[in-house]
């Protein structure tokens, strides 16, 4: 773990409690964030990115609650001048030291209340669902302005008018006195990250912010979050399904299958020295620039279990094709350092390998882009231009 961070998640496990079982959405994840910089965080639907996301903040709905892990939030120097429906006293993030556990923290009590939007802010997937229909993009920011900041309502509007511009919105003036269902989906995104950003956080958490936007669109908010995050210095945690935008964007990178983080490093390794299988068959799910006319797409085999009817040892063991058996389908992998800076979850990594046959093991090199994996040492290694088998 990094000592420059401003977040730390640390074993974090947020589980739901239903009537079919108990569904473990989170299972143990950890990372660092730190100022200035960006995580990605990656994965098939259903592996605990969102869930993480609002574990976060607090917000996780019922049945689900944190049962084990820390948040740690350093404290800005100074006072966050917070207290949304508690009067003017402010909340002194400065004096708690050491620093914050939001894990620890009553969801519904003053000093979460403080942190959310003003430390912490959230673009949720969907505007529309996000967003109030019966209020208008100014008044919603507004609202946000007053809560984190001391001004008053017509400086608070000002100031509304000035986030708007600073994230693109064409004629803001106007702009701000339309409802959501008047804006385009893109306008709709780009309000989001103004109300996200009208607290001035410090963490900016962006969840899967280019859903259902077209590519020039989506092209367009990925180069507005950029240029934000560079101006404020933010650290900003993303989290997407698209590994081009992690490409793009991320600075380090979190792959997660399943509740757990099977695979954490800078996302140069991620690329091109994945060591986990389940990174590896994402990368090689990508369509690439040198693949035969007409192939059909490698995928992933099988589908991601129940989260309540995990499988034995390993969970990504039955669609894993280095599954080695009487281990993978016993043991729970613990996480090993492969290098100094690139943390993997899985039984093959660990120094001592058991001797056994893998099952589905293929027998011919497995082309990834224009690298190759050879199966026997599970290890990549540059070649010339190779078509797929």
């Amino acid at each position: 773990m990094s000592e420059d961070w401003i977040l730390s998640v640390r074993d974090l496990k947020t589980h739901f409690f239903t009537r079919e079982g108990v569904v473990r959405a989170v299972d143990g994840v950890g990372f660092d964030l730190a100022p200035g910089r960006v995580l990605g965080i990656v994965g098939e639907s259903g592996c605990g990115k969102s869930v993480t996301a609002l574990s976060i903040l607090g917000i996780v709905d019922h049945p689900g609650r944190i049962v084990d892990g820390r948040i740690l939030l350093r404290p800005a120097h100074g006072d966050t001048p917070v207290d949304p429906g508690h009067g003017d006293t402010p909340v002194d993030l400065a004096r708690l030291d050491p620093p914050v556990d939001l894990a620890r923290l009553d969801p519904t009590g003053r000093q979460i209340r403080s942190i959310r939007g003003g430390e912490i802010a959230l673009i949720f997937q969907e505007p529309m669902a996000s967003l109030s229909p019966v209020h208008t993009i100014g008044q919603q920011i507004s609202e946000t302005i007053r809560l984190h900041r001391r001004v008053g309502r017509r400086r608070s509007r000002e100031q509304a008018v000035e986030v708007l511009r600073s994230v693109g919105v064409p004629d803001p003036e106007e702009g701000a006195k339309l409802y959501p269902f008047q804006l385009s989906g893109g306008l709709r995104q780009r309000a989001l990250i103004a109300q996200a950003l009208a607290g001035e956080p410090r963490v900016l958490i962006a969840d899967e912010p280019t859903t259902a936007l077209d590519v020039t669109t989506q092209a367009q908010i990925l180069d507005l979050l950029r240029d934000l995050q560079k101006r404020r210095g933010m650290a900003v945690i993303l989290i997407t399904h698209d590994l081009g935008v992690i490409a793009e964007m991320a600075d380090e990178v979190l792959v997660m299958y399943l509740g757990k983080g099977v695979e954490r490093a800078p996302v140069d390794l991620i690329f091109h020295s994945p060591e986990h299988p389940y990174t590896r068959a994402l990368l090689n799910s990508m369509p690439g620039l040198g693949a035969a006319a007409k192939q059909a797409l490698p995928s992933i085999s099988g589908t991601v279990p129940p989260a309540f009817r995990r499988p034995a040892g390993c969970s990504f063991h039955p669609r894993c094709l280095e599954f080695l058996e009487g281990t993978c389908n016993r043991r729970e992998p613990e996480p090993v350092m492969v290098r100094p800076d690139q943390e993997v979850l899985c039984l093959r990594r660990e120094p001592e390998e058991p001797s056994q046959t893998r099952k589905n093991c293929p027998k011919t090199d497995k082309v990834y882009r224009n690298r190759t994996l050879r199966p026997e040492s599970g290890h990549f290694s540059p070649i010339e231009q190779e078509s797929r088998d």
